[in-house]
């Protein structure tokens, strides 16, 4: 059971990256909140690691915090949830925003999840609003990666990651193409910025 990787980042890109361990490179799916923090690309880093096993599948899914992997877990133990919805939660929402909307049993913000509609919203509240405490006291960064700068993506391309990366969430591409539309400016300067304001406004 792999719990942690430390090795040179070689590829990335929100959803999912690539990491050079000892000559063997392993994908590895991550959330949108690990994704920010990633450093450039043929740099060291280093993630929390939950090992995913099934009869079709070896997954792995990696983290930057401890508060990141423990809200991962308890989401895909909630029955109908699921590692792909999980994802998108904290891709959705940052950890502590996640944490408080469950905290304060606000559906409306859940339901912002794409795929997670009124019903599944109900279903993690009732099932983890008591397991949150715990987890809010969890560190919320770990402090081991070797690098955290990370250099904006070109701006030709910035628009086509952010559609992308919505479109791994579970959007349509028209859908996405209208959030990044709308939401777009000259002050996002990152895919992670790109993403939460299309989000915000594929919300309403």
């Amino acid at each position: 059971m792999i719990a942690q990787l430390r090795g040179k980042l070689i590829a990335k890109e929100p959803g999912e990256i690539i990491l050079d361990v000892g000559g063997v490179g392993y994908r590895v799916f991550i959330p949108l909140s690990t994704f920010e923090k990633l450093p450039g690309l043929d740099e060291v880093t280093q993630l929390l690691i939950i090992t995913n096993v099934r009869e079709d599948a070896f997954h792995l899914y990696g983290f930057f915090t401890t508060a990141e992997k423990s809200i991962f877990q308890l989401l895909n133990n909630v029955n109908g949830i699921g590692t792909k919805l999980a994802l998108a939660a904290l891709s959705t929402l940052p950890p502590d925003e996640l944490s408080a909307a469950i905290a304060r049993q606000d559906v409306a913000q859940l339901a912002t999840v794409p795929g997670v509609g009124k019903k599944t919203a109900q279903r993690i509240i009732i099932d983890l609003r008591d397991k949150l405490p715990a987890v809010a006291m969890l560190p919320t960064d770990k402090g081991t990666q070797a690098s955290t700068k990370t250099a904006p993506p070109p701006p030709a391309s910035l628009r086509e990651e952010i559609i992308s990366a919505l479109v791994n969430l579970g959007y349509k591409r028209a859908e996405a193409e209208r959030g990044v539309r709308a939401s777009l400016t000259d002050e996002i300067d990152n895919v992670g910025l790109g993403i939460r304001g299309a989000l915000k406004v594929l919300a309403k």
